[in-house]
């Protein structure tokens, strides 16, 4: 039997703060301007999740990804109420239930959480995507979260997606495995005709 649960052994947490400290020098040395660029303006982005309500992390978070994708070239994304619906029903259950995946114990996958949140009524044709993400204390702020992103090509890919044209950001105080420190991040992306 499998399980889904996200748990980091010591050693597992150490590679990550490792690779993480790794990267975020890598970007200093660099001078990486989209990164130092992208919270600016941007209130609460930021701040340690514990300082933030649920909305002012969702909605840093919108703009974090909004101006990372104006520093591309791209198009703002629309919030979308259902979209929304879909992100904050995944990191709430994530939370919870103390897992960290796209697809919930119970089964739920991305698919299933958009079909029932009406994003998907009426389309003639659709595209959506996922990314999730957090962290703890300052690594668990909209920017932070936001700046790794950026550094996974995967995840980067999504944000500057040219052809989504919506998103919904859900957010929960704490973090799987982590107990009620930090913040856990779901962000869906949708186009819809």
């Amino acid at each position: 039997m499998t399980s889904n649960r996200f748990r980091p052994t010591p050693i597992q947490l150490a590679a990550l703060t490792l690779t993480t400290a790794i990267c975020l020098a890598g970007m200093l040395a660099l001078g990486v301007a989209q990164g130092i660029a992208g919270g600016a303006g941007c209130a609460g982005a930021r701040s340690a999740p514990g300082q933030l309500s649920l909305r002012e992390l969702r909605s840093a978070t919108v703009c974090v990804i909004n101006r990372m994708r104006a520093l591309h070239g791209l198009g703002a994304l629309n919030p979308d109420a259902s979209l929304g619906k879909a992100a904050q029903h995944h990191s709430s259950d994530m939370v919870r239930n103390d897992y960290f995946s796209h697809d919930s114990p119970s089964g739920s996958t991305i698919q299933t959480r958009i079909g029932r949140s009406g994003y998907l009524a009426g389309a003639h044709s659709y595209t959506f995507g996922e990314i999730i993400g957090g962290g703890t204390a300052r690594n668990g702020s909209p920017k932070a979260v936001v700046r790794a992103w950026m550094h996974s090509a995967t995840h980067r890919a999504e944000i500057l997606d040219g052809a989504f044209h919506d998103l919904g950001v859900g957010a929960m105080h704490g973090f799987p495995g982590r107990g009620s420190h930090g913040a856990t991040f779901t962000v869906d992306f949708g186009k819809r005709s």
